[in-house]
């Protein structure tokens, strides 16, 4: 099944109210997706309980009884999860979605919003849970989404991992992507660094799921190789959302290159470029092309699609193959970052690594 298509973006954005710390989201126009100034010294405190919470684990393999009354929400206005998931099982059940035999883990995967690592379970505020899921019919996700007033959102997905597949130059990609049932699926996930939180914006539907990890390898490798580096132009050129492009620029890289083939990585990226912009100090950000109205996957000469700038910083995402991105890349002490989803293979691409480093020069390093 396809996704609904990425609406078509208005062509320039300028920042005006510094004082600003949250983000209507360009999807469903709701303020929902969290800005690094939203985001304490502790971010897990966004879900952890109020004295007056009393979380109870429920057991995942067990149906949930249809005569049960569910805890609602406590007086913080948050709700354990499996109280959550256990009042969509009742929904689904009583929309003929679920037998009422099937365990509450049958319901699929819970995404938290924004996504974080943390020690235990969380208390849901309003609209903070997304739901992968492979077996709620749409008229029933729309029940539950107007009844359960944590839910953000569900998205159907296949068993196979949504994105492209072979992007190789000249044949014709197979595609993988979710669709949306209900509600949203653009979610925030929150990237630890050692100079503050990365805010990392997905259209989960048509992503794979890289749910943060308390210290997060990838971050911390760029982190090193920046440190070390001191690079003037950090060229990421398997993009995906923009995690390492954005973990560059916030380590101080004044130009950052960042490239994806894959339309909903691009237009990720756009997002998490503009939910970054206060912290990197990005005066002006500008659309020169509709990332809507191009191929799902585009192999070809990368095609610029948005740029930005302010404070010292300039980011420019392009829509094609890292392989023809050369021309593209500025001069300067050069970085390069690899990070395609397919590693193991990669890496053993010893010579076109090594033809990267004589063409473009700098280092190169895979997270």
């Amino acid at each position: 099944m396809r996704s609904n298509r990425i609406r078509p973006m208005t062509c320039i954005f300028y920042c005006t109210d510094y004082h600003l710390t949250s983000m209507k989201c360009v999807c469903c126009g709701e303020n929902h997706i969290i800005c690094p100034g939203d985001i304490t010294s502790r971010p897990s405190e966004l879900f952890a309980p109020c004295p007056s919470c009393n979380p109870q684990i429920r057991s995942k393999d067990s149906p949930v009884s249809p005569d049960e009354v569910v805890n609602g929400p406590c007086r913080c206005n948050r709700r354990f999860i499996d109280d959550v998931m256990a009042d969509l099982y009742q929904v689904l059940f009583r929309e003929g979605a679920l037998k009422g035999t099937e365990p509450l883990s049958s319901l699929g995967t819970p995404l938290i919003c924004p996504g974080l690592f943390l020690r235990r379970p969380p208390m849901l505020p309003p609209r903070s849970l997304l739901l992968i899921s492979d077996l709620i019919p749409v008229s029933a996700a729309q029940v539950a989404y107007r009844d359960v007033p944590e839910l953000l959102g569900i998205v159907y997905h296949s068993h196979e991992i949504p994105g492209p597949g072979d992007v190789t130059f000249g044949r014709e990609p197979s595609i993988r992507e979710g669709y949306l049932l209900c509600g949203c699926d653009v979610r925030a996930d929150i990237f630890l660094s050692g100079k503050g939180p990365v805010i990392v914006i997905k259209k989960q539907a048509d992503m794979h799921i890289e749910f943060p990890k308390g210290i997060d390898p990838k971050v911390v490798s760029v982190e090193e190789q920046v440190r070390h580096r001191h690079p003037d132009v950090f060229v990421d050129a398997c993009a995906g959302p923009g995690t390492l492009g954005m973990t560059a620029a916030i380590f101080g890289v004044p130009q950052i290159i960042m490239c994806d083939v894959w339309h909903a990585s691009v237009w990720s990226a756009i997002q998490t470029i503009r939910v970054n912009q206060k912290k990197l100090g990005i005066t002006e950000i500008r659309i020169c092309e509709d990332i809507g109205r191009r191929p799902s996957v585009w192999s070809g000469k990368p095609a610029l699609i948005c740029t930005a700038s302010g404070n010292g910083v300039q980011i420019k995402l392009y829509n094609g193959s890292y392989e023809f991105l050369g021309p593209e890349i500025p001069s300067g002490n050069r970085l390069t970052v690899f990070d395609p989803f397919d590693k193991a293979s990669f890496r053993k691409n010893d010579q076109f690594l090594n033809e990267w480093a004589q063409k473009i020069g700098g280092e190169v390093f895979i997270p």
